[in-house]
């Protein structure tokens, strides 16, 4: 059977990680890359891959946020405990649920932001190759770029 790859479908906006098992299972230092593991982090719990075109939505507690899930008419109740509850919901319903448990976004960075960056890192990287010295105080013009906008 497969599963939706959350990595390849939701992982330029969302963080995207593999829950302990997959640790467990391939080891430490693992880069085996298996889509039944992945969960998207969430605020309120995870949502995972259960099947085909589904998904569940796991909250950490019960309350308010497991009981918005239960009553959408697009959920199931795969599991529901004093901890929380699993519901199974069709991945076109994915952007509806994720407004209730508020996953947690990529951090989105604009090319100049990339560029002032990549800079930083070729001056005071400790791996880099060339010595400091002459330069120990300077900073990159673009570092004081975004300032007074």
């Amino acid at each position: 059977m497969k599963c939706i790859d959350l990595k390849q479908r939701f992982g330029d906006r969302f963080k995207v990680a593999y829950e302990e098992s997959y640790y467990a299972e391939y080891g430490p230092d693992a880069r085996t890359v298996d889509p039944w593991l992945m969960i998207i982090l969430c605020q309120h719990g995870e949502i995972c891959p259960w099947g085909d075109d589904n998904l569940a939505a796991c909250t950490n507690h019960a309350g308010p946020i497991a009981n918005r899930l239960k009553a959408l008419p697009y959920t199931q109740v795969a599991q529901d405990g004093d901890d929380g509850a699993n519901v199974v919901f069709d991945v076109k319903h994915f952007d509806k649920v994720a407004q209730i448990m508020k996953p947690r976004r990529r951090r989105q960075v604009t090319e100049a932001e990339r560029q002032r960056l990549a800079e930083m890192s070729r001056l005071y990287s400790p791996l880099r190759k060339e010595s400091i010295s002459n330069d120990a105080n300077k900073v990159p013009e673009s570092y004081n770029a975004g300032e007074g906008d």
